[in-house]
């Protein structure tokens, strides 16, 4: 028997996008920051997460860049590649099983700027 789970909490480096597959299923790349102090320094590890169907959708709609989150995932891929300036990087690649959303949701009757509440678009 095989497993594979990986857990991270991280801050989102841009805003989602959806895209939608020949067959209509819906789909984001999302790229998360995890921070980290080893020895005294900080260091930032990439994440490079998928996110498929409803999810996808939630999350394009609910976050944008800098929202913090915890992604459950598995298929975890390193792709090694050699960059512009000749220096060998990596990027770390998994499909998300469950993306929580870590950031407090607007406060009731804090508004949307147009006029209505912001919580009247949470779907839960």
């Amino acid at each position: 028997m095989s497993y594979e789970k990986l857990i991270i909490v991280g801050n989102l480096g841009r805003d989602p996008e959806l895209r939608h597959t020949q067959d209509g299923t819906a789909v984001t790349t999302i790229s998360v920051a995890v921070n980290r102090k080893r020895n005294g320094e900080k260091a930032t590890s990439w994440y490079s997460v998928s996110v498929w169907n409803g999810q996808a959708e939630h999350v394009c709609e609910y976050l944008k860049k800098g929202s913090k989150v915890l992604v459950e995932g598995g298929n975890l891929r390193v792709n090694q590649y050699t960059g512009k300036d000749g220096k060998s990087s990596a990027t770390i690649e998994l499909t998300a099983e469950r993306v929580v959303f870590l950031d407090s949701a607007p406060e009731e009757g804090a508004g949307n700027g147009e006029g209505e509440s912001a919580d009247k678009d949470i779907p839960f």
